[in-house]
């Protein structure tokens, strides 16, 4: 009763786009000039209003809406990539919007800032989370993806080692090494262990993510054997932009999120900082993080544009130990950074980009073990429109990464190590019709322990009719063993090879009415060489001896039952022959989102059916269904404020064995932009 209170205190009205705004006619067209019917148009005005309006283009591929100029334009369509321009002037004849084919593969785009809630509809292919529904990346994508899978054992904090570890259709590793986080076109993870570190993927300088289902190794290289988590930041519009976001709730847990950036003439800057906080709900789980960014550009010309970018954070978290086992002392710090060179051009027949990056890190652990690692890289990829109905792409990676670890309790030194890696990659994509869409891609790739790799991939799409269409993808993955298990411990194995995978899925998709979108997927792969670990302490032995058939469907259905309430639900089956610890053969994701004109309503609900804490299906943990609720209210042009509560019905639950989640607990958060 007193939350329902507090919800009804907030409720104001939003804005809504000027009535007397000029109208705009939008034409969607492919490579070939040809016309892109039933492709979703986001159109969000940059001027005074800020409006978002949001439609479908019709058999013409046009779409006419009112709109204050200047506006900022997402176009999805299946089949091509994302295009997001900007307009600030209607030539004679309208506004042409020519997309690029996409590469087929399962994935799914997630808009983390400045997500529009009161006009958008369904006919967005991008699903769409507002901030504060999550507290990190691996949140955000765990709640939309059904086949993800993310340990846990708190309210804030993964820390190192099994907790946060994360798995996709039942593949990632513990910790998370088949599975890759790329931040702006960049392979992030740490040289020594070859894992990312999930408590540095906040959304403090996030603008969206994209995640990909199945291998994505002919992109990415090593790591991306079950596919890849894009993270692109956030880069300012014209003028100067800053928000505030500050969160405060159960356990003493906050967050704390400030953006600034400014576009004038040619040059652009980003500054971001971010702030996180908790006490935890059990004894010694406290956690602390801070992190920030600063990214300056300037457009060359108007096809070539340049920026460079430094970030550093930092963490600290307590691991309070199971409820059998609980643990004192048990900490661990981490620090990392580092910054990078982009050189991007676009063009009418060729687009690219250039990318130097650099990372480092540094790892203090409560038992002694001190590390420090670092990478140095280089990307070039380069897209060519040859003809109207082929485009090929070309790139190359070149990296080199490692470091040195020691335990200072026994006086041990490990030894400082480093791997380069070489890699060409080739994609290219041929219209053969208007309905059928063909893709290949091959990737050599040369390490300097594991040798050399050559993994190619095969997809092609059939549009059945206007609103139905069909896909399918052969493709192969693979992960290269990381230092740690070359080197470092538990027993240091410098003859393995690398693991590899082969995965064939299809998809159907289907829009058999105006507001509602479905399409099912189903799976099979085939894991071999996996890397595991044989006998008992001290006695252990890693050796190149797994294998896996893992196989599934993954359903999602998005329904716009009214014009302000819609439904979203989404359903994943595994089957696997040997399935990895915290892996669920059964995921129901749910929501249902109400705007309220004067406030904006989200429940939310995950059923995870019965997962295993130990390999061969040993120590289960119990089925649990949780439900979240979402309450967000503006309070004037530039200011709103949220409540969010977790675990909404107070369920006893673990994601992670002997670690209880808290009950429920809420937070209460205000926006302020300016």
């Amino acid at each position: 009763m007193n939350l329902r209170v507090h919800l009804l205190a907030v409720l104001l009205t939003t804005c809504p786009l000027a009535a007397g705004a000029p109208e705009v006619t939008f034409r969607v067209v492919d490579s070939q000039d040809a016309v892109v019917p039933r492709a979703a148009v986001e159109i969000r005005s940059l001027g005074a209003s800020r409006g978002v309006s949001s439609g479908i283009t019709d058999a013409q591929g046009m779409l006419t809406v009112k709109a204050d100029l200047p506006v900022e334009v997402l176009v999805t369509a299946p089949g091509f990539e994302a295009l997001r321009q900007r307009v600030e002037s209607i030539p004679p004849g309208g506004v042409t919007l020519r997309l690029t084919p996409a590469a087929i593969r399962t994935t799914i785009d997630v808009v983390v800032h400045d997500a529009p809630k009161a006009e958008t509809t369904i006919e967005q292919t991008a699903l769409e989370i507002e901030r504060g529904s999550a507290r990190t990346v691996f949140d955000a994508v765990e709640r939309l993806v059904p086949s993800a899978y993310v340990t846990r054992r708190g309210i804030m904090g993964f820390g190192l080692g099994q907790s946060g570890s994360i798995t996709l259709r039942g593949i990632g590793g513990s910790p998370t090494t088949e599975l890759l986080v790329v931040v702006d076109g960049r392979p992030d993870f740490m040289g020594l262990m070859g894992h990312p570190l999930p408590d540095f993927y906040t959304l403090t300088d996030v603008g969206s993510l994209s995640v990909t289902e199945g291998p994505a190794s002919v992109l990415y290289g090593s790591n991306a054997m079950a596919g890849a988590i894009e993270i692109k930041p956030i880069r300012p519009l014209q003028g100067v932009h800053t928000d505030l976001i500050a969160s405060l709730g159960s356990y003493y847990t906050g967050q704390y999120r400030l953006t600034n950036g400014a576009r004038w003439g040619r040059w652009f800057y980003n500054l971001t900082a971010g702030l996180g906080h908790t006490n935890g709900a059990r004894l010694n789980s406290a956690f602390r993080d801070q992190d920030g960014t600063l990214a300056v550009g300037y457009d060359l010309t108007h096809r070539w544009r340049t920026s460079v970018e430094g970030r550093y954070g930092h963490f600290f978290v307590e691991d309070p130990g199971t409820v059998e086992g609980p643990l004192a002392g048990n900490w661990s710090r981490v620090g990392r950074g580092g910054f990078s060179w982009d050189l991007d051009n676009s063009g009418s027949r060729t687009w690219g980009l250039a990318r130097v990056y650099s990372s480092f890190g540094h790892n203090m652990i409560y038992d002694g073990f001190r590390s420090v690692d670092n990478s140095l890289g280089v990307r070039v990829l380069q897209s060519f429109l040859v003809a109207p109905q082929v485009t090929i792409d070309g790139g190359t990676d070149i990296i080199r990464y490692g470091g040195s670890g020691r335990d200072i309790s026994a006086n041990h030194d490990y030894g400082e190590f480093h791997l380069n890696d070489y890699a060409g990659f080739s994609r290219v994509r041929y219209a053969a019709s208007k309905s059928l869409q063909l893709n290949a891609g091959i990737r050599y790739d040369d390490n300097s322990h594991s040798g050399a790799i050559v993994v190619p991939e095969f997809a092609a799409t059939y549009r059945l009719a206007e609103n139905y269409s069909v896909s399918a993808s052969v493709t192969r993955g693979f992960r290269n063993p990381t230092l740690r298990e070359l080197y470092l411990f538990p027993a240091p194995t410098p003859t393995l090879q690398p693991e590899r995978m082969w995965n064939y899925q299809a998809t159907f998709q289907a829009r058999p009415f105006s507001k509602v979108l479905a399409w099912v997927t189903g799976y099979y792969s085939n894991i071999d060489n996996l890397i595991v670990t044989i006998g008992n302490w001290p006695n252990v032995r890693l050796q190149n001896s797994g294998a896996a058939i893992n196989k599934g469907v993954e359903t999602h259905a998005r329904c716009q039952l009214m014009r302000r309430a819609s439904f979203n639900v989404a359903y994943a089956y595994l089957h696997s022959t040997n399935l990895a610890p915290y892996s669920p053969q059964n995921r129901l994701i749910y929501s249902f989102d109400l705007d309220l004109k004067r406030v904006f309503v989200s429940l939310g609900g995950n059923t995870v059916g019965r997962t295993w804490g130990g390999a061969g299906q040993t120590l289960p943990l119990a089925a649990y269904t949780v439900a979240d609720f979402e309450c967000t209210a503006p309070v004037g042009k530039r200011t709103s404020v949220s409540v969010i509560v977790d675990n909404l019905f107070n369920r006893r639950y673990e994601v992670l064995a002997g670690y209880p989640m808290p009950g429920t607990n809420a937070a209460g958060g205000i926006d302020l932009k300016f």
